[in-house]
């Protein structure tokens, strides 16, 4: 998928497209994705569908 390792954060990943960035954080068993592209974050989503077994819960809204 061609995300990179954040080299301070152990628990984030980022990829660089284009002109926009995607950020994944992770912990445990659940992610965030964010990035400036809604097209690119539901295509990252589908492409980790096809590799993962995991639900989409929606739009966060918040977060501890």
């Amino acid at each position: 998928m061609g995300f990179e390792k954040c080299p301070l954060e152990h628990a984030v990943y980022k990829k660089f497209s284009g002109n926009s960035t995607l950020l994944v954080g992770v912990y445990v068993d659940d992610l965030i994705i964010t990035g400036g592209s809604s097209k690119e974050i539901a295509e990252i989503k589908e492409q980790m569908k096809r590799k993962f077994c995991m639900s989409d819960l929606g739009l966060l809204s918040y977060y501890l």
